[in-house]
């Protein structure tokens, strides 16, 4: 089963999303996926050094207190799933390009579950600067990645303007929200549902499958949402 995963590193919900896909291929062994991350990019006209945390959620989230308030219910959402939120250590809201990039090399390598897991960690719970060159740095060696392979990846402009198109193409498709997951390229679904639902979109999946595997060309899927795979 291949599932394409449309996310960006600093949204909160993407990471719930995560947690939650993976409580569901839990309910389900039998799943065997093939997890591709695609890039989304919840705020494209950040300035390269970020903005502070504090500024960014309170324009978000309109103001001090309502920002406390939807922090505080993020946390205990978080916790259901094993997230330990910190928010208090957040210092800035980095642009997320060179994470993606980071998240396309370990993609190429195999790892991309890893380190996309890694840095929601650090950037939610670590307090960690995902923006930076050194962090990121550090976040693909722990995976295992190569440091001179992710030194051209953070440089590589080609596979930037790969990522930037490949973003392009998926909101133009449709994709206004995320975390956006799409099975098979036939079916979709937006938000960080329950566990309980994606298990359902799962089987879903799973019966159609099985029906074009005993009834080749009798299934017609939905009009696809997600653009190609990344090479």
């Amino acid at each position: 089963m291949r599932i394409a995963v449309h996310f960006d590193v600093i949204c909160p919900w993407c990471y719930i999303g995560l947690k939650r896909l993976n409580l569901a291929l839990a309910m389900r062994p039998a799943v065997k996926p093939a997890v591709t991350w695609r890039p989304y990019f919840l705020n494209p006209d950040l300035p390269d050094g970020g903005i502070p945390f504090s500024t960014y959620v309170e324009r978000k989230f309109g103001g001090a207190q309502r920002a406390r308030r939807l922090l505080r219910a993020l946390e205990d959402i978080g916790g259901s799933v094993g997230i330990a939120f910190d928010f208090g250590t957040i210092r800035q809201v980095p642009p997320t390009l060179d994470a993606h990039r980071l998240i396309r090399l370990a993609h190429q390598a195999g790892k991309a579950c890893d380190v996309a897991a890694a840095l929601f960690a650090a950037h939610f719970c670590q307090g960690r600067n995902i923006g930076d060159i050194e962090e990121l740095a550090a976040i693909g060696v722990a995976a295992g990645l190569s440091p001179l392979r992710i030194a051209e990846a953070l440089a590589d402009e080609a596979m930037a303007e790969s990522l930037r198109a490949e973003a392009d193409a998926a909101q133009r498709a449709g994709t206004l929200g995320v975390p956006l997951f799409v099975i098979d390229d036939a079916f979709s679904i937006t938000g960080a549902h329950d566990p309980e639902v994606l298990v359902r979109l799962l089987d879903v999946a799973t019966t159609a499958a099985e029906d074009e595997r005993t009834n080749p060309g009798n299934f017609t899927p939905p009009s696809r949402r997600s653009p190609p795979a990344p090479a």
